[in-house]
Order: C-alpha cells, then structure tokens, then sequence
C-alpha cells in the first residue's frame, strides 16, 4: 500500500476497514449460524430459510458493494495506480468471499438434498407401512365380513329349517284333520249304510210279519169259512135229521 495525503486517502482506509471488519462479521455470523444447524434438528428448517434469507441479503449487500467497489476503483485507478492495486486486492478478496458463499451454498444444497432423500425415503416407508397396515386391516375386515356371512348363513337356513318343520308340520296336521274329516265322513257313511241296511232289514222283517199275518189271516179266514161252512153242512144234516 502506498500513502496518500489528505482526508481522503484516511477516509479510504477507514471506508476499507469497515468493510473488510462487516465481511469479517458476515463471515463469523454465517459461520456461527451454519454451525448452529445442526444442534436442534426441529428448527432445521427455520434455520436454513433464515440462513437462505441471509444470504440473499447478503449477495444483493455483496453485489451492491462489488458495483460500488468497482465505481471506487475505477475512481481510484484514475487517480493512482496504488488505488487500482487495492482495488484489485479488495476484487479478489470479494471473489474468495463469493467463492466461499458459493461454497457453502453447495454443502448447504447438499445437505438439503440429502434432508429431502432422507424424508422421500422416510416418506415411501410410511407409505408402505401405511399400505401394509390398510392390508391387514382389509384382511380383517374381510375376514369379519366372512364370518359375519358364515353365521347369517346358519342364521338363514336355521331359519328356513325351521320354516320347513314347521310347514312339514301344518301338512301333517291339515292332512291329520282331513283324514280325520274323511274319517268321520267314513264313519258317517257307514253309520248311514248301516243305519240303510238296518232300516231295510226292520222293512224285510215287517214285510215277512206282514206276509206271516196276512198268511195267518188268510188261513183264520180259510178255517172260519170252513168251519163256517162245516157248521152249515152239520146244521143242515141236524135239519134233516130232525125232519126225518
């Protein structure tokens, strides 16, 4: 470095040292907050958004420095060669810096690439478990279904077993009490046909008393006009003995 005279080239150093002490600030602050990353997982993710919005900060600081930078030096190189060699200087220093944030933005995005593998993966395992779970649970629930089926199948033709017994039953019963009515109507019958035979039976008999007295009658008829006649033939032969 060469000296320059006056306020300016004072104001120079101090505007040079201020930078390079912000940079330096920068950079520990960066540091300290890359580190810091990895000491509680649960705030990882507020960490590398913060660190994220820190760098663009950052940058946009970085880019707008490196323009006025360039605006000083350019300045400077007008005025002195010693200037343009700072100038230079503080260019390539910049250049480390932005390397090194390019850097550090790499393992960064490494690091965030590997988070989101990591939870992919922790991601597809869940989903497997989750589909296994759903599979055992769609097997119990089948196999509930099932037994639920089996016992209204037993259910169902207990059922209808017993609808059969008790339809065999009322057959049985309705056929019971039409033989039972076709009984009666045959013991009707044959009271009846009995009640005929005896009916002719009592007629044949009054008819056979009927010929009997008729014959008794005829025949007491008979013997009273025999004896009637008799009685007439021995009164005349008694006449005709008398007149004799």
């Amino acid at each position: 470095m060469y000296f320059q005279g006056g306020d300016s080239y004072y104001d120079q150093q101090t505007q040079e040292n201020g930078r390079r002490t912000h940079q330096s600030d920068k950079i520990t602050q960066n540091k300290n907050l890359d580190d810091s990353f990895n000491d509680d997982d649960e705030a990882y993710g507020k960490k590398v958004q913060a660190q994220m919005d820190k760098d663009v900060r950052y940058r946009q600081d970085l880019k707008q420095q490196c323009e006025e930078n360039v605006q000083r030096s350019q300045h400077r190189y007008e005025e002195s060669h010693v200037e343009m060699r700072s100038m230079q200087e503080v260019q390539r220093e910049t250049v480390e810096e932005y390397q090194s944030q390019q850097e550090r933005d790499r393992k960064l995005k490494e690091k965030q690439d590997l988070n989101e593998k990591m939870c992919s993966e922790m991601m597809a395992d869940e989903v497997d478990r989750q589909q296994q779970e759903d599979m055992v649970e769609i097997k119990h629930e089948t196999e509930e279904r099932e037994k639920v089926r089996r016992e209204d199948m037993k259910v169902q033709e207990k059922h209808e077993e017993d609808r059969r017994e008790l339809r065999q039953g009322l057959l049985t019963q309705i056929e019971e009490n039409k033989q039972s009515v076709r009984d009666e109507k045959q013991r009707e019958v044959l009271y009846r046909d009995q009640a005929c035979a005896i009916m002719e039976l009592e007629d044949e008999r009054e008819k056979e008393r009927a010929r009997k007295k008729k014959e008794a009658d005829d025949q007491y008829y008979a013997d009273l006009r025999q004896q009637i006649a008799d009685n007439a033939v021995r009164r005349q032969k008694e006449k005709e003995l008398d007149a004799m």
